[in-house]
């Protein structure tokens, strides 16, 4: 299976991440390893199976590094960065493109960046645990599925885990 990561804020698909990720947790247990570290091995690992330019390994280093502390911080610390994550579930239809310009519309008012990505692929949608479309997912948390959920409710969810204060 392949992990999405943005690379330089290009959307690249890595196959064999995971893989990685789960053997060096494994060879790492009890031992202290270094972000740094952790993403060179990943990388090395990566390189057999996938395609890195040498011109941007430090890009993928650095998206490397970050996903090596997502996956080993085990939710401390998460909200903050999570939270700016905002994935519309959805083939495109009516309800989730509405969905996905309500969500921007709110953000832009607010003057709020975020990551937002309209996830259209079923087998994605899928690993959320989602059945029933337009989806909202806001970091980690599914806030809503199978139905338009009112603009009132969207800036709320927004209000309270993207827009500060």
């Amino acid at each position: 299976m392949a992990i999405t990561l943005k690379i330089g804020g290009t959307p690249v698909g890595l196959v064999g991440v995971e893989g990685a990720i789960a053997d060096l947790k494994k060879q790492a247990a009890g031992q202290e390893i270094t972000p740094r570290d952790a993403a060179l091995k990943i990388l090395d690992r990566v390189k057999q199976r996938n395609y890195v330019p040498a011109s941007a390994e430090s890009r993928y280093l650095e998206a490397l590094e970050a996903l090596w502390l997502r996956e080993t911080r085990e939710g401390e610390g998460l909200e903050e960065d999570d939270n700016r994550q905002i994935r519309i579930l959805g083939p495109g239809c009516v309800s989730c493109n509405t969905l996905e310009e309500m969500v921007i519309s709110i953000l832009s008012e607010h003057g709020v960046p975020a990551d937002i990505e309209h996830v259209r692929d079923l087998d994605e949608i899928w690993k959320y645990g989602v059945i029933q479309t337009p989806a909202l997912v806001i970091g980690r948390k599914v806030l809503c599925s199978g139905r338009l959920p009112p603009r009132a409710s969207v800036e709320a969810w927004l209000r309270e885990l993207v827009i500060p204060g």
